[in-house]
């Protein structure tokens, strides 16, 4: 905990010391969620966001939010669910061509497991990268920020079986997948 704060607080003054040297008045405080996952994956992430740095346009941000995938069934497991922090960096190219590298830590929560029938409470990590564009419009206060990448978790507490398909046959555990993200934000 203690650690957190030190880097949070690092963080902030490096930001300070930087955004003074930068050419923009562009505010570095920015907060965004994702509009595309509701829908889709039924799960939601909301960021705070931190311009770190900038020089021309190259441009590295930080950030912290909250992730929570809603309980939904899955075919090949059960009833899943997970609440998780995420943290990101996002470094910035050109305009708004960038990469992202992104992780959450929590709670994942798999009921009613299609074969055992238990219940599984795990601490998971999953990390994921993603490439982008971010589109800015109303004089750089909003902008969206389409984004494509891949994910896959590095750990679980508590691994649950994973099966192929719904036949139940053949179990395959954790694998990478592709993902994409459709985040709207607010420049303060």
């Amino acid at each position: 905990m203690k650690k957190s704060i030190f880097l949070f607080v690092l963080a902030y003054l490096l930001t300070m010391n930087v955004s003074a040297q930068s050419e923009e008045k562009q505010s570095k405080f920015r907060i965004e969620t994702d509009i595309l996952w509701p829908f889709v994956a039924q799960a939601s992430r909301t960021h705070f966001t931190i311009k770190l740095w900038q020089k021309g346009n190259l441009r590295g941000d930080i950030y912290a939010g909250i992730n929570i995938d809603f309980p939904r069934d899955r075919e090949t497991e059960g009833r899943f669910a997970d609440y998780s922090l995420a943290s990101g960096y996002r470094q910035y190219f050109w305009r708004g061509l960038h990469l992202e590298f992104s992780q959450t830590t929590g709670l994942g929560v798999l009921q009613n497991h299609v074969s055992t029938g238990k219940t599984y409470h795990s601490f998971d990590w999953l990390v994921s990268g993603y490439i982008g564009y971010k589109f800015e419009f109303a004089k750089k206060k909003l902008y969206v920020l389409p984004q494509f990448g891949l994910a896959g978790v590095l750990y679980k507490s508590n691994p649950w079986p994973i099966f192929e398909d719904n036949t139940l046959t053949k179990e395959v555990g954790e694998s990478p997948f592709i993902l994409g993200t459709l985040r709207f934000g607010y420049n303060f």
